[in-house]
């Protein structure tokens, strides 16, 4: 009889550990666009940064900081599994940075003999000009994208939180 009556306070402790897994892990779902942009920057950056390994000059210093800023981001988005309160000011922090960092390699991109300066896998051609204007244009729209999903769910407007909060909660 001790048995039986054992069985239920586990079963029940067993489906509450459950229940706040899964609260945990789509809570955590909200913040993957920013684990993916900034994994995406990390690399990128880090691509940037190994020619000047060979050839260091001046803009050597854009990558270095932008990958210590993303590492600090990168080690904040590993703290909010599980966290009740929402802080994003790194991760804010680094996209602010990069977006500077952005629209400086879109003026260095203008001026002439810079741009094999500031990266030396692009040759100095109209071309490479174009080419670097858009990736730094597509980085950008990343950014603004990313920081106007941090603004929501501070806020708690994004449409995760209310779905999750409308639907799925229910349910667990």
């Amino acid at each position: 009889m001790s048995q039986h009556l054992d069985k239920k306070p586990r079963k029940t402790v067993n489906q509450q550990l459950k229940k706040e897994m899964i609260l945990k892990n789509n809570l955590f779902s909200r913040y993957l666009l920013f684990r993916y942009s900034l994994a995406l920057f990390f690399f990128i950056n880090l691509y940037w940064l190994l020619p000047f390994l060979y050839r260091p000059n001046v803009y050597l210093i854009l990558p270095v900081i932008l990958l210590i800023v993303i590492i600090g981001a990168c080690a904040e988005q590993f703290k909010l599994y599980g966290a009740k309160e929402i802080h994003l000011t790194r991760t804010r922090q680094a996209l602010k940075i990069q977006v500077f960092v952005q629209i400086c390699l879109l003026v260095v991109d203008i001026l002439p003999q810079q741009l094999s300066a500031a990266f030396p896998f692009f040759s100095d051609s109209l071309s490479a000009h174009v080419i670097c204007a858009l990736l730094q244009f597509f980085g950008l729209l990343i950014c603004w994208y990313n920081l106007k999903r941090i603004k929501q769910i501070n806020k708690n407007e994004d449409k995760f939180y209310h779905r999750f909060h409308n639907h799925i909660e229910k349910y667990i």
